[in-house]
């Protein structure tokens, strides 16, 4: 497919899949498992095709109706929930990890007064790496990294990657933003890092002309039930 014909392209974002337990600071990051299957049934119906975040580094043809799901953190509930789902309704997602919360909890939301939730195990993320899931980097820490001294910032880009290539044994090309916090700065050490695509929180469809270093998405919530979730579809393909 002719790359001025697979965009705009939705690349969804999504952070939990669940039901929000009592004190959640921001519980629009639960989606309910039985509105996530909703999502993926509409997806289907509609005729969006599942891709891969890296194949839009290079000049891979694309299907029809390119889309491509993406969860930040990689928390416990994904294996749990999502992963089912997605299988279900032949859909894979890729994850970004945050290296140092691995099998551990969600400190950088707990240092903010939010609840712990448990983030995927090692045998986990195996178990959706072997069902075809992709995993990226969302650094080491979860910092806003335009916070941060050069030097620090690219510790956490970089030997985010690292780690996480030691532990899966398979190349990390794709990296997220924490908070969608970057800039050209940033950019450029993700680019320097060896990431392929890179993703922000910025809303809109990918075009041609998008930095694949800093890619859009439309962010997904616990309210964005089928209508809402059909219009943000629609207005990202026009944005």
């Amino acid at each position: 497919m002719s790359a001025d014909r697979i965009v705009p392209m939705p690349i969804l974002l999504y952070h939990k899949v669940g039901r929000p337990p009592a004190g959640a600071r921001v519980p629009g990051q639960y989606v309910s498992p039985g509105l996530f299957r909703k999502h993926l049934a509409h997806l289907k119906q509609a005729g969006y095709a599942p891709v891969s975040l890296l194949d839009l580094a290079w000049p891979t043809p694309l299907p029809e109706r390119p889309l491509a799901i993406t969860f930040d953190d990689g928390y416990r509930c994904l294996h749990e929930h999502a992963l089912p789902a997605l299988r279900e309704h032949g859909f894979t997602a890729s994850v970004f990890l945050v290296v140092e919360g691995i099998g551990k909890t969600n400190t950088w939301e707990q240092a903010v007064g939010d609840v712990a939730e448990p983030i995927l195990g090692l045998d986990e993320i195996r178990a959706m790496q072997a069902a075809g899931v992709e995993f990226g980097s969302h650094t080491l820490t979860h910092p806003h990294l335009t916070a941060l001294a050069p030097e620090v910032a690219a510790r956490e880009i970089t030997e985010s990657r690292a780690r996480l290539e030691d532990l899966l044994g398979a190349p990390c090309l794709s990296f997220a933003y924490p908070y969608g916090d970057w800039d050209a700065r940033l950019r450029d050490l993700v680019e320097r890092a060896g990431y392929r695509v890179a993703c922000t929180t910025r809303r809109a469809g990918v075009r041609p002309e998008d930095d694949r270093l800093a890619l859009p998405r439309i962010n997904i919530r616990r309210y964005n039930v089928l209508p809402r979730f059909r219009y943000k579809l629609w207005r990202a393909s026009r944005a």
